[in-house]
C-alpha cells in the first residue's frame, strides 16, 4: 500500500465517520499529506531521528 493510496481512503472513509471523531481523523489527513509532501515512503519503517527538519 502507498501513502496516497491510505490518503485517498482515509478521505472516503471521513464521509462515513460519525462528527465526533472528524477532528481526529482530520489530523490523520494531515499527517499523512505531511509524510507524502516529506517524501516518507515507509512511515512504519522509517527512522525519524534522522530526518532534517
Amino acid at each position: 500500500m502507498t501513502n496516497e493510496a491510505a490518503l485517498k481512503a482515509l478521505k472516503e472513509i471521513k464521509t462515513y465517520c460519525s462528527a465526533n471523531l472528524l477532528d481526529e481523523l482530520d489530523y490523520v489527513i494531515k499527517v499523512m499529506e505531511k509524510l507524502i509532501k516529506d517524501d516518507v515512503k515507509e512511515p512504519l519503517t522509517t527512522d525519524f531521528t534522522k530526518l532534517t527538519k
